[in-house]
């Protein structure tokens, strides 16, 4: 299908195309999708109980576990993880009719469908959400992380692919059920934060961390990529695009020297002096929809000298735009926005600098999907343990459905593809899981915090 637009950013040609869905297809090839899907489940599944197994005895998940170990746990996991049902034992009940899982899974010995019974208790498997270490899942991300990554960008992406995004998002929990989390008084909400680093280009979470409320952003931003070499080292020569949370000049500083580019709104108390405006050219309508109105494009210095805390950034980039809201949201009576952009990227055009900002939208639309689709809030239980695997395990979902996504040739992810994987996994039956799957050797685990939280 041909392109409809296309532009130019940072000498990379961007086209942004009508994106197919499942429903498009002709009749008859209607049943195509679900045939094609059905043999990946199959083999998906094939390849990742090495992957488990092998994860499995690192963190020592199999410790007095003789008849429940890792790989059944991990498929009824994404069963769960994949399945409408409002709580874990429904998910559990729904289990025991699915005659391929139970057979693959090794949970076909004692069950008995007519009851709901399969091969282990229910208590048994809401004991391992606290008891079984979270990294025998956890360590599998890595691997599904390359392996989306080996498939590319999909050409009908317009977002430029050295682009990341740095954000996070709150897991409310109830201090009643986690007594664990830190209660700082009547103003501090108790849950958990997720620190995410996320390419748009392939709506890919490159690295996730967890917090408590004893961190904030700017903090975040220290843990999650300013201390940790390999997160920084990966971010050399990408930009960054950052909210006001992680303001910080003397963090800027650190981004700078160590390769990285930034984009951020600037804070309004922030000491700025002008060195210079620069010209401004308004961009093409048709290119943007004339949301985009420049107002400055000036060369500043940021931060004071008498600030001891902070650093002084000179030769930066403020551009300052007006943007018109989306159709929709104007019709529900959005107002434009005028923003102050900062960063030190002098290679663009002015207009390119704050669409590179816009497209960090991207990531409060991957946590809304998160939430609302895959369920990251329907928690496996709530001790620590278990609240950190529902956080993989809402990864991992994430990851999978991505990669079914591009073996169907689809390029971008929707709801429908994950509900039909859902329906499609609970169909399997034994013949289909009979073709064992040739399968890569494990990847380490590179930057990952599977122990985030301080101890009690």
């Amino acid at each position: 299908m041909p392109p409809h637009h296309i532009r130019s950013l940072g000498g990379i040609t961007i086209a942004r195309a009508r994106v197919p869905s499942i429903t498009q297809s002709t009749p008859s090839r209607q049943h195509a999708p679900n045939r094609q899907l059905r043999r990946w489940l199959a083999s998906e599944l094939g390849r990742l109980r090495p992957q488990i197994v092998a994860s499995a005895a690192r963190c020592r998940a199999e410790r007095y576990r003789k008849h429940f170990d890792s790989f059944a746990h991990a498929c009824l996991l994404l069963f769960h993880g994949f399945g409408a049902t409002e709580s874990l034992r429904e998910s559990y009940a729904a289990f025991a009719p699915c005659s391929g899982l139970l057979a693959v899974s090794g949970l076909a010995s004692g069950a008995d469908p007519d009851d709901g019974r399969i091969g282990v208790s229910y208590s048994q498997f809401a004991d391992s959400n606290t008891t079984r270490p979270a990294d025998f899942l956890g360590q599998l991300i890595p691997s599904l992380v390359a392996r989306v990554r080996q498939y590319g960008r999909s050409p009908a992406i317009s977002l430029p692919p050295e682009l990341q995004v740095l954000d996070s998002t709150f897991l409310r929990l109830s201090l009643l059920l986690a007594p664990w989390l830190p209660n700082e008084g009547k103003a501090d909400v108790p849950g958990l934060r997720l620190q995410v680093r996320y390419t748009p280009a392939l709506d890919l979470p490159e690295h996730i961390l967890i917090t408590d409320t004893r961190s904030n952003d700017c903090q975040g931003l220290d843990k999650a990529i300013l201390d940790d070499p390999v997160q920084l080292a990966a971010l050399r020569e990408r930009t960054l695009a950052i909210d006001l949370g992680y303001y910080s000049h003397r963090r800027f500083q650190r981004l700078l020297a160590a390769g990285v580019h930034f984009v951020s709104r600037l804070q309004q108390q922030a000491m700025v002096r002008f060195e210079a405006d620069l010209p401004v050219q308004q961009p093409l309508p048709q290119l943007d929809g004339g949301r985009i109105a420049l107002l400055r494009d000036q060369r500043v210095i940021l931060g004071s000298p008498n600030n001891r805390a902070g650093a002084v950034l000179p030769g930066l980039r403020l551009v300052t735009a007006r943007v018109q809201p989306l159709a929709k949201a104007a019709r529900q009576g959005a107002q434009p926005v005028t923003y102050q952009l900062l960063t030190d990227r002098w290679d663009l055009d002015a207009a390119d600098v704050v669409q590179l900002y816009l497209w960090r939208w991207q990531i409060e639309l991957f946590f809304r999907w998160l939430k609302s689709h895959v369920h990251l809030p329907r928690v496996l239980g709530y001790s620590r343990n278990a609240v950190e695997l529902t956080v993989w395990l809402a990864i991992i979902v994430h990851l999978l459905t991505l990669l079914a996504m591009r073996s169907l040739g689809l390029a971008r992810r929707v709801p429908g593809l994950l509900r039909q994987i859902g329906r499609l996994l609970s169909q399997l039956v034994p013949s289909d899981l009979q073709a064992p799957a040739s399968v890569p050797q494990q990847l380490a685990f590179p930057g990952w915090d599977l122990h985030p939280l301080p101890p009690t």
